[in-house]
């Protein structure tokens, strides 16, 4: 029996993340142990995660280090694949960014300059 054409229409595959991701698109530099940081740009953020566009193929299982708009992050690249020529990095991190969040709350709480009296 043939495929009806609807049948043949690709269906969009179903979310299984467990985290919203949220898009972005500003610069960054990735650092990988014992090399030079490389110019690189956020795509997407979660709060676990982070997925990055890179030049060059990184190794899946390095620890990383990410600087971008005054965040500094941690993790350990997920996956890496090619895509439009360059490629697509994802980044689990170490500390989630609510965590980051509510550790720059405290920092601001406790560098506040004192009021004169």
């Amino acid at each position: 029996m043939g495929k009806r054409r609807q049948d043949l229409v690709a269906t969009p595959a179903l979310e299984l993340r467990r985290e919203p991701r949220f898009k972005a698109c500003h610069p960054a530099l990735l650092t990988t142990a014992n090399s030079v940081p490389v110019e690189a740009w956020v795509l997407d953020v979660s709060p676990n995660g982070v997925r990055l566009r890179v030049p060059n193929p990184v190794q899946i299982g390095a620890v990383v280090r990410v600087d971008a708009q005054e965040l500094l992050l941690f993790g350990t690249i997920t996956h890496c694949e090619q895509t439009d020529g360059a490629y697509s990095v994802g980044i689990a991190l170490s500390r989630s960014l609510e965590v980051l969040a509510d550790m720059e709350k405290l920092n601001e709480s406790l560098f506040v300059e004192p009021e004169p009296f």
